[in-house]
């Protein structure tokens, strides 16, 4: 199953609907080129990229908002991925002498 097959389905994204099916291939663009400049790797892990990319659809119209409390009305930022994310980036990141 190719790359955009697999986060359509795991998104529930419908194949017809072109503006989401846009957005998800920019959305795997920018995550594969993210993964690269971290990881310093020569090609980017399709699973890494691909809980990036979830990550970042479900982040769409909240960017950055990781907690919310309307009692208080007090709102959390995260700039960053998951620890589950950053746990993959990390054990596939090789080290680059200068």
């Amino acid at each position: 199953m190719a790359q955009i097959d697999t986060l359509e389905t795991l998104l529930q994204i419908d194949a017809s609907d072109s503006a989401a099916v846009a957005q998800l291939e920019l959305l795997i663009g920018i995550c594969s080129g993210q993964y690269l400049a971290r990881t310093h790797q020569e090609e980017a892990d399709e699973n890494t990229v691909n809980m990036m990319v979830i990550e970042k659809w479900n982040r769409l119209g909240n960017e950055g908002i990781s907690s919310i409390s309307y009692s208080g009305i007090s709102e959390a930022y995260s700039s960053d991925y998951s620890e589950e994310v950053q746990k993959m980036l990390r054990a596939q990141t090789r080290l680059v002498v200068l």
